[in-house]
């Protein structure tokens, strides 16, 4: 009988408690007895991209202390609400994956990519009123790319053929901050056309996987000395000099290079080519030229690249050539980074020098000595900044243009 009273006592006090432990958990997060958070990100392309907010980008939060991963999908403006978030520490991860045509609609480069962001250990304790941003990086789309050509020179007033005047405009195609340091040009091995009558075909036609260079030079620097932004470009003169308004070169050159980025100057006993101490000198790795680096005027195959060790390529003779001729720089393709053909005339197909898997097309000037220039086509301006077109054909992604624009599109 005297435990009756204790009995009903009992009962009574675990309802208590049932009804106090229901209330509790209902106001705090039901795993940890912890009140909820709300936190906002806001996911954003990189600085380059035609888009600034990104959209459909997966966003990843990963509990340190609970092992727990959830993720959201950021909307048109690039936010991600986590509503019901429970305090603590968080490794975050943003991604947006992008198809070719994606790629292109926010570069101008048609190049599969995976973007991403990651923070290690953010310590998430309250409510965020201003998004956390997260700019999401990736791989560079694009690269160098030759911007202009021009190889035909030019006439003098007294009807001389001059060719000092030649340049090559490379350009940064890419949307990150490229190095020129260390980049290679250099000229293919080959005739442009049927120049005389006993001309014939480069005799490395037969092979689809290398290039054969004549002259290589290459950009000084330690690798930062010459940073490049997105949609800049480099000059590369012949003979760095305001061709112009010098009187003892041509006053009829369409161009001044005397502001030009390097120079490709030979220097020999004789100096008989022009140094311009103003500009740098790019560095000469291997030459089979003259006194000075001429392209052929009646059109040249050029070829930019880089490899790690210039040394490990190895110097092939020319089929038929006399034993004294020198031999040419034998170079994969996988190393080429863009090229560029002209030939003589639209005829001259049957003289390319580049393998078709590198570039099956080709352009021609009018003629010699006609202040033609070449200059690729702009796919599409983002920002105010070119995307050239680059499909790795030089008949599709250049056009004759009657006079020089370097630095310029006008």
């Amino acid at each position: 009988m005297i435990h009756q009273p204790m009995k009903k006592l009992s009962i009574g006090l675990l309802l208590f408690v049932a009804a106090f432990t229901t209330f509790l958990f209902t106001s705090c997060d039901s795993n940890s007895g912890v009140s909820s958070i709300e936190v906002r990100f806001q996911v954003t392309f990189p600085e380059f991209y035609a888009q600034t907010f990104a959209e459909n980008a997966e966003v990843t939060l990963t509990s340190i202390e609970r092992n727990e991963t959830t993720s959201l999908t950021t909307d048109e403006n690039g936010f991600a609400v986590f509503t019901e978030l429970i305090p603590g520490r968080y490794d975050i991860r943003a991604e947006r994956v992008l198809t070719a045509e994606q790629a292109f609609e926010l570069t101008g480069t048609a190049e599969e990519a995976t973007l991403s962001v990651s923070e290690s250990n953010v310590n998430l304790t309250e409510s965020t009123g201003d998004p956390i941003l997260l700019q999401l990086r990736g791989s560079v789309l694009g690269n160098f790319v030759f911007k202009e050509v021009y190889f035909t020179g030019s006439k003098t007033p007294a009807g001389g053929n001059y060719f000092n005047d030649q340049f090559h405009e490379i350009f940064n195609n890419s949307t990150e901050v490229l190095f020129a340091d260390g980049l290679y040009i250099a000229d293919v091995f080959g005739a442009a056309g049927q120049i005389n009558p006993n001309t014939q075909p480069t005799p490395f036609q037969f092979d689809q996987n290398h290039v054969y260079l004549n002259s290589v030079w290459r950009v000084p620097g330690n690798g930062t000395d010459h940073p490049i932004q997105p949609g800049e470009s480099f000059i590369i003169a012949q003979t760095a000099q305001d061709h112009r308004n010098n009187p003892d070169l041509n006053p009829n050159s369409p161009v001044n290079l005397g502001d030009a980025d390097f120079e490709t100057y030979n220097q020999r006993d004789d100096d008989r080519d022009i140094d311009n101490p103003n500009v740098p000198n790019m560095e000469r790795v291997y030459f089979t030229g003259g006194f000075t680096w001429l392209v052929p005027v009646f059109g040249p195959a050029l070829v930019i690249f880089r490899v790690d060790d210039f040394e490990t390529l190895t110097l092939e003779p020319v089929p038929g050539a006399s034993p004294t001729f020198p031999p040419r720089v034998k170079l994969p393709v996988e190393f080429v980074i863009d090229s560029f053909e002209a030939l003589q005339n639209p005829q001259s197909g049957d003289f390319k020098r580049l393998p078709l898997v590198l570039n099956p097309g080709f352009v021609s000037a009018t003629g010699t000595y006609t202040a033609e220039s070449a200059r690729r086509f702009t796919e599409r301006i983002i920002d105010g900044r070119h995307i050239l077109r680059n499909t790795g054909n030089t008949a599709e992604d250049f056009e004759i243009i009657p006079t020089p624009t370097p630095r310029s599109f006008d």
